[in-house]
């Protein structure tokens, strides 16, 4: 077998694969380098590469006759394989949010419809759920990164989040934590570098930029300052 047999081919080759068609499948072969794909033949002419489940899923097997219908399925077939393929490696290392899934198929140059096709599959299926992403990104945010709301709610906007799932999201986060608990613990934290600034109105704009940054609403922020002043003159 030749190694753009093995490969599945390039683009002049399955431009005259096509031009040729129907050929009748005088062999299948499962492919070296890997063994849940096949190679269909006529004769010594590399047809197309399927994997194990489109075999299966059209029954194929020696003597059929690969018609051009019958091959652009088995192409649309394989690229809807190869989408999923890419989407569970995706998501056996972290969730992700239908977008920034999509996002990332869309780089690897797959055909949008069926991204859209396989997403929605996986989206039925409970394995991508931007609500419980969405609760999951901000619990996680919140209790191990101390990030405030605002900052929450701009990474998921970032990750294309509608906004009902964002603001459910970040009220389950926030449930049963203090924000300006966290604006003091925070900004202890940095005691030894705002007890350097002597003047107190620089000192309170200063913790102020610092909490904002970090996310935190004016309000928690306003209301965290003078606990933060009275701790950092002790």
């Amino acid at each position: 077998m030749t190694k753009q047999a093995e490969r599945g081919g390039g683009k002049q080759s399955e431009n005259s694969v096509e031009e040729l068609l129907p050929l009748t499948i005088t062999s299948i072969q499962p492919q070296k380098r890997n063994r849940d794909r096949f190679s269909l033949f006529h004769e010594d002419r590399f047809l197309i590469g399927v994997s194990t489940q489109t075999l299966t899923d059209f029954t194929l097997k020696k003597g059929d006759k690969c018609t051009h219908e019958l091959y652009r399925k088995l192409k649309q077939a394989e690229g809807i394989h190869s989408i999923r393929e890419a989407c569970l490696r995706y998501l056996s290392g972290r969730d992700h949010a239908s977008f920034e899934l999509k996002q990332k198929l869309q780089k690897k140059e797959f055909e949008t419809a069926n991204i859209e096709m396989v997403i929605e599959e996986f989206t039925e299926k409970g394995w991508v759920d931007d609500s419980k992403f969405a609760r999951t990104f901000a619990s996680e945010k919140a209790e191990l990164n101390q990030w405030g709301p605002n900052k929450i709610r701009a990474h998921l906007y970032k990750k294309g989040l509608d906004k009902k799932s964002i603001e459910t999201g970040i009220e389950y986060a926030f449930d049963n934590l203090q924000p300006q608990k966290i604006c003091v613990d925070l900004a202890l934290k940095k005691k030894k570098r705002f007890a350097r600034e002597k003047d107190s109105y620089k000192r309170e704009q200063k913790i102020y930029r610092f909490l904002a940054g970090r996310g935190f609403h004016s309000d928690d922020i306003q209301k965290a300052l003078p606990k933060i002043v009275e701790k950092i003159d002790a």
